[in-house]
């Protein structure tokens, strides 16, 4: 009995140890840059961001279209299929990332939530206060398109009517 408590408790220090070391990570915006490369075409730095816990991004993009590491979904069921297996998804569904977000997080909460919490949850800490009103229009308009990276835990919101991209990412 003795032993089961001293496992758990050595378990609970390496989730607590695990969850500090991630969340002191900073991220730069050189980095960033290289980070996401793969996955749209990048072109000038509207806002960066990066403390303790959360990255806050806003670049302006040369292309409306995705390079082709990113993955396309028409629908929540085929994101999750291509999430599950740590692909970078754009999903493409005619949803806002606000209906998106809920609509994973009723078919597999788990994902749900890291998508959840990789962007919004943390990453608005990061934002600057006049940044938080156009980054609410982002989230509810159908017209963006929502782009997830579940290994990088990085969460990027597709204006393609204004050529630019939100990329949010938190330490939670």
């Amino acid at each position: 009995m003795a032993q089961t408590g001293i496992a758990q408790w050595l378990r609970a220090v390496a989730l607590i140890a695990a969850m500090l070391l991630s969340a002191c990570v900073i991220d730069r915006e050189p980095a960033l840059r290289a980070e996401l490369s793969d996955t749209l075409m990048l072109r000038d730095t509207l806002y960066f961001r990066g403390r303790i816990g959360c990255s806050a991004a806003l670049f302006s993009l040369y292309s409306r279209h995705p390079k082709p590491a990113v993955l396309r979904a028409g629908g929540i069921r085929e994101a999750l299929l291509l999430m599950r297996r740590g692909r970078v998804v754009a999903i493409e569904a005619g949803l806002s990332p606000n209906d998106v977000s809920r609509a994973v997080i009723s078919q597999d909460l788990g994902r749900g939530l890291g998508l959840l919490s990789a962007g919004i949850a943390g990453a608005m800490d990061c934002l600057e206060p006049g940044l938080e009103l156009p980054l609410y229009h982002a989230l509810i308009d159908p017209g963006v398109v929502t782009v997830y990276d579940p290994v990088a835990r990085v969460l990027m919101l597709v204006e393609w009517s204004e050529k630019r991209v939100w990329v949010l990412r938190s330490a939670l």
